[in-house]
């Protein structure tokens, strides 16, 4: 509020061409704004100081390693000489069934198309095998 004052009463100072008023409260608003900057980088310095000081974690006892079971033995079959073909068409239909049960409880009566199919990797987070 101080700073506005003081533009405002260098605009109004009785005297000076207008060049000069106005290069005055430049230099006031200038001077007004690095004070601020400064002030708020003080600031941030004085809060990075506390957070190291008081942000201290409490250190943690090593606790000694848990044994280790012994792994078990699992046989795996051997691979099948031909590649399992599946049927998806059980699949994709199953999934167009719930979709359009969900868009027909949210209000939507229009239809929907199902451009295309792409299989998703086996290893990804829905897959937990």
């Amino acid at each position: 509020m101080n700073a506005i004052l003081n533009v405002s009463w260098a605009l109004t100072k009785s005297g000076l061409p207008m060049n000069e008023r106005l290069s005055e409260a430049g230099i006031m608003v200038v001077k007004g704004t690095l004070m601020v900057f400064a002030v708020l980088a003080v600031l941030m310095f004085v809060l990075m100081l506390m957070e190291r000081f008081f942000n201290k974690k409490p250190e943690q006892k090593k606790a000694e390693p848990a044994p280790v079971p012994a792994p078990a033995v699992v046989e795996i079959p051997a691979a099948s000489p031909e590649p399992v073909v599946e049927d998806d068409g059980a699949i994709v239909a199953a999934i167009s069934a719930a979709i359009a049960v969900m868009l027909a409880e949210g209000g939507y009566t229009g239809g929907f198309r199902v451009v295309s199919f792409k299989r998703a990797d086996r290893r990804s987070a829905w897959n937990t095998k």
